[in-house]
């Protein structure tokens, strides 16, 4: 992982994310970053890097299955049940 230095200004103790860090994120202008910190260290990401991340989870657990097509199997099994 490569370091780049930043500075925290005076007026909100606000950090310039430096553009090289920008482009590699994909973060532009008016863009909202998710900030988390974490054993003494401050970690930026964006809202498509969390929600990928929260893919990943549901996948590790539901695997191949579509949780919306179950749960509309469920819901038809619930109403012809209740016929």
């Amino acid at each position: 992982m490569s370091s780049i230095t930043a500075q925290v200004t005076a007026g909100g103790g606000r950090i310039v994310i430096p553009a090289e860090i920008r482009r590699k994120m994909n973060i532009h202008c008016g863009d909202q970053v998710i900030l988390s910190y974490h054993d003494g260290e401050l970690h930026i990401a964006t809202r498509k890097q969390r929600l990928q991340q929260a893919k990943a989870i549901v996948k590790a657990y539901a695997g191949e299955i579509s949780l919306a097509e179950q749960l509309a199997a469920e819901r038809r099994a619930e109403i012809i049940q209740l016929r």
